[in-house]
């Protein structure tokens, strides 16, 4: 102990001392830093909504294609997509706005419009032929009853009626069954049809009649004579005449019937 004064044994002291001090700061400062740092990622993984077992868009109203503000990506480092999208961030600006959570906006980028392709505007011949105008007169039984076939069939061939084809009745220019077809009548029920085989021996609920005047050189002259044969039928079997609605055949309607016929031929006239 002689070997050492006082004076180096209080500088020695001190020196440990001062050591242990430094030491202590150093120490301090890594565990201060080390604590921030896994502050922030906590704060982040709440800021961002990341949690484990709960997706805040799994109840949303759409079924699919939703859009997430923050995917899970269990492959990679959390820390690593943080810093990826900071730095995204810095070269990608928001394009509809930022929806913030817990005051930490995040970018949600609008999706493309989708491109729309002018409309073309419809050319002379993309246009649609007007439809063929068709007159039509239903004659029906009263709810209930029916009519014999028989007697239709009578009732048709007295009207100059005659079976021809897609198997109904029709009435042609002469009264034998030949020149061109003036108005026809079909079965009321699907498909419409008649078996004139079985005619005479089958219960019918009414039948149709119905003529296009377009394509008559005189459709009024024509129409009238279809209410004559609809009105002999319809006295014959006890039927009631309906126009195309199923509504009362009344005298207004048929003055409005024989105009329509009128106005078609006028019209293929101008059209043509």
């Amino acid at each position: 102990m002689d070997y050492f004064e006082p004076k180096t044994i209080v500088i020695a002291v001190c020196t440990m001392v001062f050591l242990a001090i430094v030491l202590d700061v150093v120490r301090r400062r890594k565990r201060n830093r080390y604590d921030n740092i896994q502050m922030s990622s906590r704060e982040i993984d709440r800021s961002v909504g990341y949690e484990e077992d709960k997706d805040p868009f799994s109840e949303s109203q759409f079924p699919s294609g939703r859009s997430r503000v923050v995917a899970r990506d269990g492959e990679h480092d959390f820390s690593e997509r943080i810093e990826n999208e900071k730095q995204n961030s810095l070269f990608d600006q928001p394009e509809q706005g930022t929806l913030a959570l817990d005051n930490e906006p995040v970018v949600e980028r609008a999706a493309p419009a989708p491109k729309t392709r002018p409309k073309k505007q419809p050319s002379e011949k993309s246009k649609e032929p007007p439809q063929q105008e068709i007159l039509v007169i239903h004659l029906m039984t009263t709810t209930g009853q029916t009519c014999s076939g028989q007697s239709l069939l009578d009732a048709a061939l007295n009207q100059g009626l005659r079976y021809g084809e897609m198997k109904i009745f029709h009435r042609h220019t002469d009264e034998n069954g030949s020149g061109p077809v003036l108005f026809s009548m079909a079965n009321l029920l699907n498909p419409g049809t008649f078996d004139l085989t079985t005619i005479g021996r089958q219960e019918l609920v009414g039948v149709t009649l119905f003529m296009a005047p377009s394509d008559l050189e005189k459709p009024a002259e024509v129409f009238d004579l279809m209410i004559e044969t609809a009105e002999y039928i319809a006295e014959k079997l006890q039927l009631n005449m309906m126009d195309e609605s199923r509504s009362s055949m009344t005298k207004q309607t048929i003055e409005h019937y024989r105009q329509r016929a009128q106005q078609a031929i006028l019209f293929q006239e101008r059209s043509g």
